[in-house]
């Protein structure tokens, strides 16, 4: 299930922009962006990337957007050996490092590629040493210059680092944006937010509306999630699987509860159960939970003072 939600929405028509304003330029746009796990980056690029489905012609595949998701530890060469691989090379793992990117560069060309996104891309540069940071900056550029096409790189916010390290490379990838979580601090906030549960809710498999944007409802949902959309959506499925086979035609707050005990989140282990308290405060949860955190933070300190 896919909501555009108007965030998601923006930031498709800047990767939008950025491909087809950098069709035939002689200086293709880079774009760079970042955010934290579950907020949808890889969703959304995923997306775009199936607009543009491969032909194949008689002389040739077309590849009009080549999509990567880089595996822990990548290296320039691994990411060269998945693209040569991507674009069907035979003898995509033969080859140093340079022989590949350069063998990659043909086959950029040849594909008709128009757009290379490079997705989890912090896992070419997880190393804190300089050295690497510098090595992988240095293959970044210049391969972004050499195939002179549209190049997306998405990770975590850490991945701006490499940007330090390279001030070309910074020049070259000086559009960039972040898919942040919904927030729900002010009215139209808590609009959008309510808006996306809204539309969540409509897409359920049930006849009966389950009344997830309802404001009580809301700020419980907004409480678990942070305004994550993945943690809302994992909630979501198991709360549907209960109440299928329970036979009902919608969800209740008693399944969302059920659904929520059956989830574990370590990042988290003071948070409640909103789904158990009838007059749920977000504002007070939060701050109780955050008072938890810090008591248990001073205690663990103290534990290893000792």
């Amino acid at each position: 299930m896919i909501i555009k939600h108007p965030r998601y929405n923006a930031l498709m028509e800047k990767i939008r922009d950025c491909h087809l304003l950098s069709k035939g330029a002689k200086s293709a746009d880079c774009l760079f962006i970042w955010g934290y796990t579950g907020v949808g980056k890889s969703t959304l690029l995923k997306q775009y990337a199936e607009k543009y489905p491969r032909e194949i012609l008689p002389e040739h595949i077309r590849i009009p957007i080549l999509y990567l998701k880089l595996p822990v530890g990548a290296t320039p060469k691994s990411v060269a050996t998945s693209i040569l691989e991507a674009l069907g090379d035979p003898a995509y793992e033969k080859g140093t490092e340079i022989n590949q990117t350069q063998r990659a560069f043909h086959f950029v060309k040849a594909c008709e590629v128009e757009m290379i996104i490079l997705d989890e891309f912090q896992h070419l540069i997880d190393s804190e040493t300089k050295s690497v940071l510098r090595k992988a900056s240095d293959w970044v550029k210049r391969f972004a210059e050499e195939v002179n096409v549209s190049v997306v790189l998405c990770g975590m916010p850490e991945s701006e680092k490499i940007f330090r390290q390279n001030e070309q490379l910074d020049r070259r990838f000086m559009i960039r944006d972040e898919l942040k979580p919904f927030t729900y601090n002010t009215r139209e906030e808590q609009k959008e937010f309510r808006s996306f549960l809204a539309t969540l809710d409509r897409n359920l498999p049930f006849r009966e509306p389950s009344h997830l944007a309802d404001p009580g409802l809301a700020e419980k949902l907004f409480y678990i999630s942070m305004g994550v959309p993945s943690y809302i959506k994992k909630l979501l499925e198991e709360a549907t699987v209960y109440a299928a086979r329970h036979g009902q035609d919608a969800i209740t707050e008693d399944y969302l509860s059920l659904a929520y005990n059956n989830i574990q989140r370590s990042t988290r282990p003071h948070a409640i159960n909103p789904f158990e308290i009838d007059n749920f405060n977000l504002v007070d949860e939060i701050k109780k939970e955050e008072r938890a955190m810090q008591i248990s933070m001073k205690v663990e300190k103290k534990n290893k003072r000792k």
